[in-house]
């Protein structure tokens, strides 16, 4: 297993990504795999039954026979993917490993990811829509253990990818219930192929094949009925039953006290299995349940004792219960149901050991890297002043590259009262708050932050609680310009000069306070100091300094260092895939705004639009770095003869200014002069580049409602390609390149 796991940059845990491999003793069901290969047609195939129904071995036994070629993206899903970043980066990492010729599949997605937050499925799946729609080849996206995915947010995600699954492209999920999804519209359609409980059970024929000829048990065919008759089928009772059988004299007497449900029949057996174990392999099986995963030091850790690993592999190739993850034999991980029992076994028998294990687990994980597994741990032992202390030590590594929901989960697994007592990860409720353009939730967390006593540095590496609450206040400047440089300036005093993690951040917030502020001779000072601070690894940081200078060097009429500040902060965006992220957006606003100064205007526009297409998304996070953008964006599109656009982005510039009266630094001068320039030409009266036709000054009329121009063409019952006609046409008499424009100077001209 890599180090990715915990890694925050580098998410994908490699062995949810392969499927097990099928082995000798497992049951081959043609009958199975015949339905699983006919899904010509279908969008979703979905295997429902309860545990042990042999689900996994049935897909991967599928892979594995395959004779057309398909390719399969398999990803095992848990917990963790109840968030959707999570879980949509795992699928685009197995679809990488099935098509390695298309380099570079989901780039552009990854990069959105990040910066979706909670609007993921307007801001990120589309893009991945469109790359999967574009793959040449047929490609089967398997879904295993979907039952573990549980929370809204991951279950809207999929059923948009679902509704809007390219052609090419066949999903599979794996469940113990039936997933929160529009199954009964598919099922209606006859676009889902279903396998259930029903058709997982095990027949006659096939308990007898497992039972005498793959266990040679010599089983009669009335205790095989009855066998099936008490298990109902179930293929992992018939399959714990069979191991205990093996160490039976009398099988029919055994076979006959089978009584009860499921649950029941799984306690008997786990009873009959474990009491036949050596004692040292039964402790180890016990003491190990409360892994997911497992290695051999991982285990020593746990058990207290060496030779894990050794152990691992024997029990690898003695059963079916102990399942290798990687070519090397690292990493297992139990059968789920085995999991299942061993873990209630140990809860029922040594119901002390649960927490002291899970805290041993959670100590080794934390010490080899593994920080996510090791606060999963610290909660799973309900030890919540560990898991406390480990999520204010590494929260923001997470918060930092979108994980928004991990960290979410993490808070909200403590106890409130450990939450709100404790200043450091009532901070990183507030930059979640912050992040999410949520401003009075986030003042509020800064003042309870400030009324919580604390002492020192903080765990993440912050001076002081003080400097912690000001970095905040100072990098998003929810205040206005003057509350942020004051809040820059003191989070300078309070970290301690560049020797701090810190210093980077704070240098950060005070260029950007004294650029917002006009000083740009001390903006650009502390920010070339800051820049020499970052490191390579310091990407977020990086494209701050960069674009700020970028945005300074241009002020001053330094064109070429300007444009290679500017192309600098895209090429990190590029390398660390941050396109998607607020800080990522400013290299192209960077960009925008010095091809404008160098009047290549139309390349302007698009770096400007889709900056501030992405800045809207989120449009609470932060005022000033979306004003930059919106001012440049005015500019080109009144030097490009835009100018009722001009004044549609100029009004939305006014708009954000409103709340901030006295406090937006340079903006309000910056806007005033825009504006006076647009005043100051009349409308070009009776200087239409062609008469609008009274078709055309029907769809401007619908121009000012919300309908979408699909929508209008309904209205107008004309195909789409005829109002985009109009559209252009009108565009182009009009002068203008937008909607808002044209409905800005159709009014001017008093057309509407």
């Amino acid at each position: 297993m890599t180090r990715d796991i915990d890694s925050p940059s580098r998410i994908v845990l490699e062995p949810k990504l392969r499927a097990p491999a099928p082995r000798a003793e497992q049951l081959v069901r043609p009958g199975l795999l015949e339905r699983l290969g006919t899904t010509l047609g279908c969008k979703v195939t979905v295997l429902s039954a309860p545990a042990g129904y042999g689900k996994t071995t049935l897909l991967a036994q599928w892979l594995q026979a395959d004779s057309a070629g398909s390719s399969f993206a398999w990803v095992s899903l848990d917990e963790q993917d109840n968030d959707p970043v999570r879980m949509w980066r795992h699928i685009v990492e197995a679809v990488r490993r099935v098509s390695p010729e298309e380099v570079g599949f989901g780039s552009s997605f990854l990069a959105a990811l990040s910066f979706a937050g909670k609007n993921l499925i307007e801001v990120a799946l589309p893009l991945l829509i469109n790359e999967f729609d574009e793959l040449p080849h047929r490609v089967e996206v398997v879904l295993d253990d979907y039952q573990s995915v549980t929370e809204d947010a991951s279950n809207e995600s999929l059923t948009y990818f679902l509704n809007h699954l390219p052609d090419n492209v066949h999903l599979v999920l794996a469940s113990r219930s039936d997933p929160p999804l529009p199954l009964g519209r598919l099922r209606a359609s006859g676009e889902m192929n279903e396998i259930r409980m029903e058709q997982l059970a095990f027949s006659e024929e096939e308990a007898e094949h497992l039972l005498n000829e793959k266990m040679s048990l010599d089983i009669s065919a009335d205790d095989i009925s009855v066998l099936l008759e008490r298990t109902e089928g179930w293929p992992a009772g018939i399959y714990l039953a069979s191991l205990s059988l093996q160490r039976r004299e009398d099988k029919h007497a055994y076979i006959e006290s089978f009584r009860g449900s499921n649950r029941y029949i799984l306690e008997l057996l786990g009873e009959e299995v474990l009491a036949g174990l050596p004692e040292e392999v039964r402790e180890f099986l016990l003491m190990t349940s409360v892994l997911r995963r497992m290695t051999g030091p991982l285990c020593d850790a746990v058990v207290g004792r060496e030779g894990s690993g050794k152990l691992l592999r024997e029990l690898a190739r003695s059963n079916l219960f102990v399942i290798p993850l990687d070519e090397r034999g690292e990493w297992y991980r139990y059968h789920h149901l085995f999991a299942d029992l061993l873990y209630y076994e140990l809860k029922r028998s040594r119901p002390e050991l649960v927490s002291v294990l899970h805290v041993r687990a959670s100590v080794w994980s934390e010490g080899a890297g593994f920080f996510e597994g090791a606060i999963r741990q610290a909660i799973a032992a309900t030890d919540y002043e560990r898991a406390a202390a480990l999520i204010a030590r590494y929260w923001y590594e997470y918060v930092a590259i979108g994980h928004f929901a991990t960290v979410e989960r993490w808070l909200g697994s403590l106890p409130e009262s450990l939450v709100t007592q404790d200043a450091a990860l009532v901070l990183g409720k507030a930059w979640l708050s912050a992040l999410s353009g949520k401003r009075d939730e986030t003042e509020h967390l800064l003042n309870l932050a400030e009324s919580i006593p604390h002492e020192g540095s903080l765990p993440d590496g912050t001076a002081s609680v003080e400097s912690g609450v000001e970095i905040i206040r100072a990098i998003f400047g929810f205040g206005g310009v003057k509350n942020m440089l004051e809040a820059a300036r003191r989070a300078a005093a309070l970290e301690p000069g560049r020797s701090s993690p810190q210093s980077a951040m704070v240098a950060l917030g005070l260029g950007m306070s004294w650029y917002y502020s006009g000083d740009i001779v001390r903006a650009r000072r502390v920010l070339q100091d800051g820049l020499r601070r970052t490191t390579g690894n310091h990407g977020v940081l990086r494209i701050g300094m960069l674009c700020f200078l970028s945005f300074v060097a241009a002020d001053e009429g330094y064109l070429e260092e300007a444009e290679s500040l500017a192309r600098e902060a895209g090429a990190v965006v590029e390398r660390f895939r941050l396109q998607g992220i607020p800080q990522g957006t400013l290299a192209p606003i960077a960009l925008g705004r010095v091809l404008a100064k160098r009047g290549s205007l139309a390349e302007a526009q698009t770096e400007l639009e889709s900056a501030l297409s992405e800045r809207r998304k989120l449009p609470g996070l932060s005022t000033w770095p979306t004003l930059v953008g919106l001012l440049a964006l005015a500019q080109v599109r009144s030097a490009s003869g835009d100018r009722a656009g001009a004044r549609v982005i100029l009004a939305e510039a006014r708009t954000l200014l409103e709340p901030f009266a006295d406090d937006a630094g340079i903006f309000p001068e910056l806007l005033e002069r825009q504006e006076h320039e647009l005043r100051k030409r009349k409308p070009r009266e009776g200087q239409l580049d062609g008469e609008i036709t009274g078709r055309e000054l029907e769809v401007l009329r619908l121009l000012t409602s919300e309908l979408s121009n699909h929508q209008i063409a309904q209205r107008r019952y004309v195909a789409p390609s005829t109002v985009r006609t109009q559209l252009k046409s009108i565009y182009r008499k009009l002068g203008v390149s937008s909607r808002e424009g044209a409905v800005e100077e159709a009014r001017t001209r008093g057309l509407i």
